[in-house]
């Protein structure tokens, strides 16, 4: 694989990333709006899904990284 396409496809993974995570919060704020009741659960919910999804995208990047980390 060239050194570029590793460049554009590593970009690539960030920005889906960071899409996901920015319209899950998007949506979740919309939802506290509307019952705020259940802060406390659906907050539980943007903290966990994040981190799953930033696990998902640190596993992804780590592969084109020539730092090895053991995950």
């Amino acid at each position: 694989m060239d050194k570029i396409e590793v460049v554009f496809k590593t970009i690539k993974n960030l920005v889906a990333g960071l899409v996901i995570e920015g319209l899950f919060a998007i949506i979740i704020g919309v939802l506290i709006f509307i019952y705020p009741a259940l802060l406390g659960v659906l907050v539980g919910i943007l903290l966990v899904v994040t981190g799953v999804l930033s696990l998902i995208l640190a596993v992804r990047l780590n592969k084109y990284s020539k730092l090895k980390i053991k995950i």
